[in-house]
């Protein structure tokens, strides 16, 4: 399942799991939210607005780092 929040698409993956948690994903910021199963969409939305500047803030740091140029074969 994908929402849209802030013109942000968050993937959210429900789980067996206790607790909400929230990646930001390399190379390119992609953001993941895993959920437990019982927990609200509205929960799940709220959840990700109240980290927005943390979300944004990790973007950031993605979009700066120098990425690799793609190799190429030389024959020697």
């Amino acid at each position: 399942m994908q929402i849209l929040i802030a013109n942000i698409p968050i993937e959210v993956v429900k789980k067996n799991i206790k607790n909400m948690h929230l990646s930001v994903l390399p190379p390119d910021g992609k953001v993941r939210v895993s959920a437990p199963v019982t927990v609200s969409d509205e929960s799940i939305a709220m959840f990700v607005r109240t980290r927005l500047g943390w979300i944004r803030k990790q973007q950031e740091v993605f979009e700066k780092q120098p990425r690799q140029s793609e190799r190429q074969y030389v024959s020697g």
